[in-house]
């Protein structure tokens, strides 16, 4: 429902929009038609956000590897925000997303302006079980 949301919010914006299942459905359509711009959950099935931004970053097309990337979760570890960062994801919003954030954080990018990411308000050094397993299959090296 939220994604449905907020490709509506997208096409709004003039985006054509392009819904994937799971990080590795996004992937194969990313690397076929070179969107301007993704926005992707953290917590997917196959392939997590931080792998399918990793891998969007590492892609030798610059198409693709150049790519904004709008991260967004409801995931809440004061870590979310640096690893997104340390990915060089565009942006992290923490859900819920206002179509106001995501309009602003769109046309910011889209004219090149660095935006500052959702601060995600947890106690320090406090992992969630989800953002863990997450970030065990991923290159992680733990808060720091």
């Amino acid at each position: 429902m939220i994604r449905e949301q907020i490709g509506e919010w997208m096409e709004s914006l003039g985006f054509s929009v392009t819904y994937a299942n799971c990080g590795a459905t996004a992937l194969d359509k990313i690397r076929q038609s070179r969107p301007d711009m993704v926005v992707t959950d953290i917590d997917m099935p196959h392939l997590s956000g931080l792998h399918l931004l990793q891998m969007l970053r590492d892609d030798p097309d610059s198409k693709i590897a150049d790519v904004p990337v709008i991260v967004s979760s409801s995931l809440e570890d004061p870590s979310v925000t640096r690893i997104v960062a340390r990915l060089r994801g565009s942006v992290f919003l923490k859900k819920p997303v206002s179509r106001e954030r995501l309009e602003t954080c769109v046309k910011a990018l889209m004219r090149g302006i660095k935006i500052n990411s959702d601060i995600v308000n947890t106690e320090p050094h406090h992992i969630s079980p989800r953002f863990r397993r997450i970030a065990s299959d991923w290159q992680w090296d733990g808060p720091g």
